[in-house]
């Protein structure tokens, strides 16, 4: 997700790189395939830290998806469409997976909505991103995307706590729930988007959100069982800017989410405002010939435990970083900082630096060899329950990656 991830007339960016499957006017929808697929290798050259005994150094990376999607112009002038993502990949078999240092579980359907469009705009329903993180953009990336400091696909590192920055980070624990969406037609370069998700769950049947413990079915007529920590009621905003004045280029976006979280306990009821997630973003990437250069920033507040009593976590993460093209090849160097508070520990101010020095060649048309070479800090700043001291938490690694990237 580098770059500019959605804009008003794109629908998935490089995972729906493929041609829309469209029929002629009032017949019905035929669905074509399109998706990515890619996979690099990589190796940590070098890394010091408690993180860095007994655990692997190398690593291979696959991210596959294959999209079927389609749409019909109908004789009333409007475009009505869907898409479905799959990963095209083996999913977790147990709740972790001890090469990844993530305890989540990737979802077998990515995305999956329907549209309708006119001159007016473009409404969607089902599970997608939130307005705000499909408006968003990153500084940019050589090649196709696959790497970089900002949300990369391909990583091998063995930092504790968080693997990455991200300057997309979502309010909710999922990224892709059960939402509403608008995206404005394009006028004089301006747009503008809004997502609202009545719960925090994907594939919205009746279920609610019950803060990580199996969803509760309770259809029409039922009242909805809110379970501890639950985000309910997300809002998303974000607005667009996108011209071009002979070579020079420019691309922005501004926009942010809250909602509402609910906790269970009776105690905490009444204060369940002062946890409510929130989350601000902006960035903005300018073009001179081959030239491009970007950057963006978050801001996000009570997304991540604790919450409750007088405890807030929030973080602040910024991205920049130059990119240049010579037709084929592309080079660009990406650094990210992002500083954590309350988060791993209460009052810890724990930083993340990332930088990214990143090759990209495109061979063909959606084909492409890429390259980096990566390096991450982590500093912990404060004790945490197992090490007496910060210093014990540091990590430093540097790494080498090499890839291949298909989109069709």
């Amino acid at each position: 997700m580098k770059r500019i991830l959605l804009g008003t007339s794109a629908l998935c960016a490089v995972a729906v790189a493929g041609p829309t499957f469209a029929q002629s006017a009032n017949e019905p929808i035929k669905l074509g395939i399109g998706g990515y697929w890619n996979s690099a290798y990589g190796d940590i050259l070098s890394q010091s830290g408690a993180n860095a005994t007994n655990r692997r150094h190398d690593d291979v990376n696959t991210d596959a998806v294959l999209n079927f999607k389609g749409s019909s112009k109908l004789d009333n002038g409007l475009t009505v469409g869907l898409s479905v993502q799959i990963r095209a990949e083996n999913t977790f078999t147990g709740a972790s997976n001890a090469g990844d240092l993530t305890s989540s579980i990737p979802d077998t359907i990515k995305r999956s909505y329907g549209y309708i469009r006119s001159d007016f705009g473009e409404v969607r329903i089902g599970d997608d991103d939130d307005a705000r993180r499909q408006k968003a953009m990153t500084a940019p990336v050589a090649g196709q995307g696959l790497m970089g400091a900002n949300t990369p696909d391909m990583i091998v590192m063995n930092n504790p706590g968080l693997r990455t920055n991200t300057t997309q980070k979502t309010i909710s624990t999922s990224k892709r729930v059960t939402r509403l969406a608008y995206f404005s037609p394009t006028i004089a370069g301006f747009s503008f988007g809004a997502s609202y998700a009545p719960g925090g769950e994907k594939s919205g049947i009746g279920e609610t959100n019950t803060g990580g413990t199996t969803p509760t079915n309770s259809g029409p007529g039922t009242s909805f069982a809110l379970g501890t920590n639950a985000v309910n009621n997300e809002f998303s905003f974000a607005g667009a800017y996108s011209g071009k004045f002979g070579d020079f280029s420019l691309d922005a976006y501004a926009g942010i989410s809250e909602g509402h979280r609910v906790i269970a306990a009776p105690t905490t009821q009444l204060r369940t405002g002062r946890d409510n997630p929130f989350a601000g973003s902006g960035g903005g990437v300018v073009g001179w010939g081959p030239i491009k250069f970007g950057a963006a920033y978050e801001y996000l507040q009570d997304r991540d435990l604790p919450v409750g009593g007088d405890g807030h976590t929030s973080r602040k993460t910024w991205d920049i970083g130059p990119e240049y093209i010579m037709g084929p090849f592309s080079v660009s160097l990406d650094w990210t900082r992002g500083i954590f508070y309350n988060n791993p520990n209460p009052g810890s101010g724990a930083r993340l630096d990332w930088v990214s020095l990143a090759f990209g060649y495109i061979v063909g048309p959606g084909v492409s060899v890429e390259a980096a070479v990566d390096y991450s800090h982590w500093a912990a700043n404060q004790p945490n329950s197992t090490n007496t001291t910060s210093a014990a938490n540091n990590y430093n690694g540097l790494a080498a990656l090499v890839g291949l990237g298909f989109s069709f």
